[in-house]
């Protein structure tokens, strides 16, 4: 009959090849979550198990090996994608200059992934952006999660000025609601061109914006540059 110390040592040595395996565990989800964004480029949201086996080169019973069914591998490809995305934006955000130059600049990286992915971001909107919550930190919902980052960075810019930071967080699910609905309406869209859209949105992100600083008794000049926060 096996000691305590050596069922110890049995059970240290199963978990050491179960950790073993770990880094090839995570590349082979990693390749089949690429390959899934890979079939959704080509062939739309309703991308078939088959046509991601295929680019994963794997037989198709292997892609649920490493996901618990179609739904968790949709959540790991939404949250793949929308890190890509949150770079992009907080590329945009982090441009700096004018108050104008930051909004033009955070929308135009925003429409130019919508632009480049299509077929991807009608899959995010059918999925309603839900992704796992750890891997956002703080929400599973990207959206939200974006907000949540726009309204800290708005905030620190308002608190810089002396103004009350309350209103942040209304403001930002307007201005997040405003661009996401209209990437949406012009997605697929021959005209207007992308520049357009974003001067457009552009100018009316500001709207909204000059309007609560104006009721908190800031007249900012968009065309000023900004500290630095």
């Amino acid at each position: 009959m096996p000691t305590e110390s050596h069922a110890g040592t049995q059970e240290a040595a199963r978990d050491g090849r179960s950790t073993r395996w770990d880094p090839h565990r995570r590349e082979r989800r990693l390749s089949i979550i690429n390959a899934a964004i890979e079939a959704i480029e080509e062939h739309g949201p309703q991308a078939l198990t088959a046509q991601i086996a295929d680019k994963a080169r794997v037989p198709r019973t292997h892609v649920y090996r490493h996901f618990d069914g179609k739904p968790a591998l949709d959540l790991a490809v939404c949250a793949h994608v929308a890190n890509q995305i949150g770079q992009r934006i907080r590329a945009g955000l982090a441009s700096g200059g004018t108050a104008m130059a930051i909004i033009r600049g955070t929308i135009d990286q925003h429409l130019s992934w919508v632009e480049s992915h299509p077929n991807l971001y009608r899959f995010l909107a059918q999925h309603s952006y839900r992704v796992p919550t750890d891997s956002l930190g703080s929400s599973g919902d990207t959206k939200a999660a974006f907000a949540a980052e726009l309204t800290a960075l708005i905030a620190r810019y308002m608190a810089a000025f002396g103004l009350d930071t309350e209103p942040a967080e209304r403001v930002v699910v307007g201005v997040v609601g405003l661009v996401d609905a209209t990437a949406a309406w012009w997605l697929g869209r021959d005209d207007p061109p992308r520049a357009v859209v974003t001067g457009e949105l552009t100018e009316e992100v500001w709207l909204l914006l000059d309007r609560t600083m104006r009721r908190l008794g800031l007249e900012l000049d968009p065309n000023q540059s900004l500290p630095a926060v």
